[in-house]
This record gives structure tokens, sequence and C-alpha cells, in this order.
């Protein structure tokens, strides 16, 4: 590395306050939000008439929601000043960073749909050109692309959190980090957790290739200790490598699973093979990739209260829905100066659950793991909603599955589902026991017993690991009239 880029690095690296956080610490992401807060009161007069100067241990639930609420004020009116988009919007809607002194306030805000950020990505553009240093094309699950700026400062700070999430999860100086994205996009995550942890000093190889030797070829050589990619393709490798290494002998300390949900069957093949707490994260391009991170209790993912603020809605009414009780999630940013985005929808169901956790961790929210999108919901039989996360758990939980895909057709006047499954055994044995976990699941025996649903038609594949497609639908409706 040439000293000017060192030079670069250091003054990144003085930046972070995830570089500060104590050896030891139990809850690196807490003590890292609640210092934020703590230092957000200090230098911010309206924030400290109403929480006080607190030192970062006295930071509670209560001084927390009052710090994002300050930071909601604060981006209406960023974003008024800045934005044509919010300008335009905020006027029509006749509300005013003034209007929202409670939580139950957030809901005066009008939402901001994906639809309208494809249109026009420039309307929420906040900084000049000259001020951005990276955007962002994405399409995310949706299909529709949408483009996002970040300034320097939103890039320094989503390493910050990065830093501050991986340490969470247990990552120290002396650990190795594989990366493992095999897909090539604009908003590869990969080069952005290998940034980050350059930034931060912490050890990681970013590893692309599909390959399964050559992964377990990186981690041999490199001395990889802790895992994070796409659940996948995670799956997959761990499926096809597990005939023939001992993955225990790895020493793996924790393996992240991101960028898609992560079935429970799917977390305990990966837990037995590889002897080690398999955990989710979930975030958007939309708001810098990492916004929250499972702890080891896995009951919900933990938040980055510090520049986020989730809450979870009732899509038909608009309202807040209560704790642990599934709704949509909408999203504010509250610290982004390139393309920030107030009460934006995702039109992922989850839930919010409030704290205190298992973990110990007595401050941050966290959400409840993502049980589908909203605009990829079917309905089959009498009505009943499916999402492919149902038919993951069913279909997953088959000793040598890899992967499947789902069709839903009509066959006369019935729905019909049928799946093309990647097994690793038995052709036959396999074709059975999906069919069986299927054949149980309530959805499919309501829709069987009206004479709606026809039983679900099961081809088995072998594995084809060349031709695997990353981040596939998998769950696609070809009917041409269904509600």
């Amino acid at each position: 590395m040439n000293p000017f880029k060192r030079l670069m690095l250091a003054i990144a690296r003085s930046r972070l306050s995830s570089t500060k956080l104590q050896e030891g610490s139990r809850h690196p992401l807490e003590d890292w939000v609640c210092a934020k807060v703590a230092a957000t009161a200090k230098g911010e007069a309206e924030l400290r008439t109403i929480i006080g100067r607190v030192r970062p241990e006295e930071v509670d639930r209560e001084a927390l929601l009052e710090y994002q609420l300050f930071k909601v004020r604060h981006q209406m009116r960023y974003t008024l000043e800045n934005s044509y988009y919010y300008k335009a919007k905020w006027g029509k809607a006749g509300v005013s960073p003034s209007d929202i002194r409670e939580y139950e306030d957030l809901i005066k805000i009008p939402l901001t749909e994906p639809m309208d950020l494809a249109e026009d990505s420039m309307g929420f553009l906040c900084v000049s050109q000259t001020k951005v240093m990276r955007a962002f094309t994405t399409s995310g699950t949706s299909g529709t692309r949408k483009r996002l700026f970040y300034t320097r400062g939103d890039v320094l700070n989503i390493v910050d959190a990065i830093a501050a999430a991986l340490k969470d999860v247990g990552m120290r100086g002396q650990d190795t980090l594989q990366i493992m994205f095999p897909t090539v996009a604009a908003w590869d995550p990969g080069l952005m957790l290998e940034s980050a942890c350059q930034v931060a000093g912490l050890r990681a190889v970013n590893a692309t290739t599909i390959d399964i030797d050559e992964q377990l070829r990186i981690m041999r050589e490199r001395k990889t200790s802790m895992l994070i990619g796409l659940t996948s393709f995670l799956y997959r490798l761990t499926v096809l490598a597990k005939e023939k290494e001992d993955l225990r002998s790895f020493g793996i300390k924790a393996i992240i699973c991101s960028a898609e949900p992560l079935p429970e069957a799917m977390r305990m093949e990966l837990e037995q093979a590889w002897g080690c707490p398999a955990l989710s994260q979930y975030g958007m391009t939309e708001m810098g990739l990492a916004t929250t991170i499972e702890c080891r209790s896995q009951d919900g993912l933990h938040v980055d209260a510090a520049d986020y603020l989730p809450e979870v809605i009732d899509p038909t009414t608009g309202q807040h829905v209560k704790d642990r009780t599934e709704g949509e999630l909408v999203w504010t940013s509250l610290c982004f100066e390139g393309s920030p985005l107030v009460r934006y929808r995702s039109y992922d169901i989850s839930m919010r659950i409030d704290p205190p956790c298992g973990c110990g961790m007595l401050t941050l929210p966290k959400i409840g793991k993502i049980k589908g999108r909203m605009d990829m919901q079917s309905k089959v039989g009498l009505g009943d909603k499916v999402y492919p996360h149902l038919f993951d758990e069913a279909v997953l939980k088959v000793r040598g599955v890899l992967g499947y895909r789902a069709v839903i057709e009509k066959a006369g006047y019935k729905d019909l589902l049928r799946f093309k499954v990647e097994y690793m055994g038995d052709p036959k044995e396999g074709k059975k026991l999906v069919e069986e976990s299927l054949q149980s699941l309530d959805e499919f025996k309501l829709g069987m017993e009206n004479d709606l649903l026809a039983p679900p038609e099961v081809e088995v594949v072998p594995p084809d690991q060349e031709h695997w497609v990353p981040k596939s639908p998998t769950l696609v409706d070809k009917r041409n009239q269904f509600e």
C-alpha cells in the first residue's frame, strides 16, 4: 500500500467510533449506538434539553427513542431544504418537523414508495454530485431499479456500523472473515464488507467464486474463522462439502447469512455441519445494506438504532401494530446525507420486538425474521396466502435438498404447484419425502380437502452447481387470473 493510501486509511479509521470499543464488551453494537446518542446530545442543544447531557452507559430506551425522534425531525428539515421530492411531499401533506414529538406522531408523515425512488432518484439527492462518493443501483427483490447516492460521511457511517455489528457477533482482530457473495452486481455487498473490514482494522477475504473446493481451499489458506455470505450459497456449500469434509475441523466461530431469509431448516443444517451458530443479517441497499444483525439468542435481529428507525404498520390502515405483531416494515434513515429516506416502505413482512433481549441487551429494539414480501405473496386453494418462506421450511428440511423452484399454474379449476428440487441421493426417496413434507402444510391440506388445490407435483433433479444462479426467484405464479 502506497504512503498516500495509508494516510487516507488512517484518517478514515480515526473517524470511526467502532475502533474505540473496548475489548471484552459484552454488547459492542449496543455500546456503539449508545455512544452515538450521547455524542449527539453533547453537540445538539435541542436533544440535550430533552435527555440531558448523558453518558453512554446512561442511555436507556426512552433516551434512545427521543434521539430517534430528534433525528427524524432533523431529516425532515434537511430534506425540506435539499430534496425536490420531499419538499413537495411535506408541503402537500401539510406536515412539519415540529409535529413529530411522540412515536405515534410518525404516522402523520406520508409513506415513501419505492416506485417514487425508481422514477426520480435525482429528486431524492440532497447534495451536489461533487460530494457523492458512491452510487448504487439496485433492483432488489422487486425487480424495480433504484439509484442511491452516498457521501463520504455516509460510507464511513456504514463502515462503522458494519464493524460494530461484526464485533457484536464475536469478531476480533485475530479473526478472518470470509465474504461469500458469488454474484456480480453494482450493489455487491462483498466489496462494501471487505472495505469496511480494511478501514476498521479487521481481516477479511472476498471470495466470489461459486466453486466449492476453491472456497474450502481459501478457508484453509487464510485460516478463516467466520463466514458471511448469501444464505442460499452458504447452504449449498455446506450440503455439498459435508460429504467429503469434516466441516467442524475448520473451527468456524459463526456464520452470518445475508441478502436472503434464513429458514430454520437451513439454520439447523448449517449449525449441525459446522458446529457454530448460524445468524441472520437483514439490510436494504436503500438503507445502506447493514441495518440489523441477529444475536445468539436467535430471537429477532437487533437494529442499528443510531442510524435507522424501523416501524411496523398495518399496510391496510397505516397504523402501528403491537409488539410481536406481524405487519409491514417501514424504515427511516436517520443520518444519511446523500439520499435520505423518510418512512420508506420495504414491503417486507416482519414484526417489531421491544427490548430487553435474552442476550442481555437492554436498549436496542429488534425486528423479527423476515417472513416474506407483500408483493411476492400468492393465494392458493381457499385463498390461503403462500410465500417462498413457507415452502423453504417444508422443502429444505428434507436432508439432501440443495434448493428448489416452484411454479403455480392452473389445472382446470384447481391450483397446481410444480416443484423442481435439487437433491443429493436416491431421487425416488427424495421425491417421496418432499411430497410428504409439502402435503403436511395446512395450506395444502385445506385446499386439497376442498378440491380447489391439486396435490403438489415434484420433480427431483441432481445438483447442478455449474449453472446455479444466485438470488433466483423460488416461487413464480404463472396463472393468468388470480386474486
